[in-house]
């Protein structure tokens, strides 16, 4: 993956990204800029988001974002700094979805209904027809850039995608950390270490 521009701005909608915990598990897609030295990265802080508010004050999904981002990066040797060599940046949303599936309807069985005056057998033939289901549900999406402050690139993205149930909302913290957890396994380094190592296959 080519390096992108950095986007400065988190997206709105943050405050509505609780996604992760399902049985299945999250669909995570990730990639790193293979032209980038991640030898010389030892120290992390996030993207401060823009508005016009205060930027010390953060919603509670970003703070629990930042916590789970935090433990990740630490736990690889990272250590959270001012002017840090990486910044993270989370972004997310959650949207309706709807199915509509159609299946054909059951056939009745053969009759033997009323002779025309033809002569045709009225009710020799089932009726058919085509059930229509609807189903409506919630997807939210993460998306997580790790970004190297100088150069103003991202050297590593990753995604989490999946169904949100209001079951899933109980405990936003676990949910949270989950859908960190699931991105930061696709990131193969540590703190000033060169070369990835391998990350397992799911």
């Amino acid at each position: 993956m080519r390096a992108s521009a950095l986007r400065l701005a988190a997206a709105g909608g943050i405050a509505a990204l609780l996604l992760a915990g399902c049985a299945t598990g999250p669909d995570i897609r990730a990639d790193y800029d293979k032209a980038a030295d991640f030898g010389k990265y030892r120290t992390y802080n996030f993207v401060a988001a823009t508005g016009t508010g205060s930027t010390d004050v953060k919603s509670l999904a970003m703070q629990l974002l930042q916590s789970a981002g935090s433990r990740e990066m630490e736990s690889r040797g990272y250590t959270k700094a001012d002017n840090a060599d990486l910044l993270i940046n989370f972004k997310g949303k959650l949207e309706e979805k709807t199915d509509i599936e159609s299946t054909p309807a059951p056939m009745y069985g053969a009759g033997w209904g009323y002779r025309g005056w033809a002569g045709a057998p009225y009710g020799m033939y089932g009726y058919g027809g085509t059930e229509v289901s609807t189903r409506r549900y919630n997807v939210g999406t993460l998306v997580m850039d790790i970004v190297d402050r100088e150069k103003k690139q991202v050297v590593f993205q990753g995604g989490a995608e999946q169904e949100v149930t209001k079951k899933m909302l109980e405990n936003r913290e676990a949910l949270i950390s989950g859908a960190v957890a699931a991105i930061f396994a696709k990131y193969p380094f540590r703190a000033g270490q060169s070369a990835p190592v391998a990350v397992p296959e799911k």
